[in-house]
């Protein structure tokens, strides 16, 4: 059972499913910001070497470009809510503090019923105000709440895998280097990344420096600087990559 319901700046999705396989979902990423909201049942997200463990009432946002999958951990019913949305959506004040990290915290269960309950209305679009303004109290309980949810497992070589990208996003990244980094040849070092993250290291990387120069141009700086400090040399490229991928040209995301 699915509802789905549009907002101004939100995508929402209420789900109600038989657990029949403990994937849920394969590791995948989104290029909006993502809200999980437990309505019932015992799940894993793995968020980039860190695994969390959510029950009902429990959310966790997750930022655009992070992979991510999701299992489920016993139990024969699932029922959640996801809510897709822009960086514009998050109130300006809040913004800076939902930029490079994911946010979890417990939530008060009516508001996931609320949320349940006008997904499922033929008019939702009428309630449609209230859906935003129950998101923005979200926002504020993330930051507001102490981090809640429980982390179960972290997976050495993929956080030194990412902290290594992370810190050198604007240079040009060698697979060599990743594989001397983490201690292993590089073939070994591609096999074991992609095997975890069903993804290939170059197009992990790129797609973190299209995060990168997206998040940049959004500030206001020009495109053709965005490019340059994530390593493009050549402007025209840059602009072929970026508009593949975002399906908008860099000029006018900004």
């Amino acid at each position: 059972m699915i509802y789905s319901v549009k907002t101004t700046d939100f995508e929402f999705e209420y789900i109600e499913s038989k657990i029949d396989h403990p994937i849920l979902w394969e590791n995948h990423c989104h290029a909006q910001y993502e809200m999980i909201a437990v309505a019932d049942g015992d799940i894993t997200v793995m968020l980039e070497g860190q695994k969390y463990r959510l029950q009902k009432n429990q959310i966790i946002i997750i930022p655009p470009l992070f992979y991510h999958s999701v299992t489920a951990n016993g139990g024969e019913r699932y029922r959640r809510i996801t809510a897709l949305f822009g960086l514009d959506a998050i109130p300006s004040v809040l913004q800076d503090e939902f930029t490079n990290q994911g946010r979890n915290t417990a939530i008060d269960a009516s508001r996931i019923e609320t949320i349940k309950e006008i997904c499922q209305k033929e008019d939702a679009s009428f309630y449609a105000p209230l859906l935003q303004s129950l998101m923005i109290e979200t926002f504020y309980d993330a930051l507001q709440i102490p981090q809640t949810i429980t982390k179960i497992e972290t997976d050495e070589f993929l956080q030194k895998t990412f902290s290594y990208i992370d810190q050198h996003l604007h240079e040009k990244i060698l697979l060599d280097d990743l594989a001397k980094h983490t201690s292993r040849s590089k073939s070994s070092f591609c096999h074991l990344f992609e095997t975890k993250m069903n993804i290939s290291p170059k197009q992990y990387i790129l797609q973190k420096k299209l995060a990168l120069a997206s998040k940049l141009i959004g500030e206001g700086t020009p495109p053709t600087i965005a490019a340059a400090q994530i390593g493009y040399e050549n402007y025209s490229n840059f602009y072929r990559i970026y508009l593949k991928h975002f399906g908008t040209s860099p000029t006018k995301k900004k």
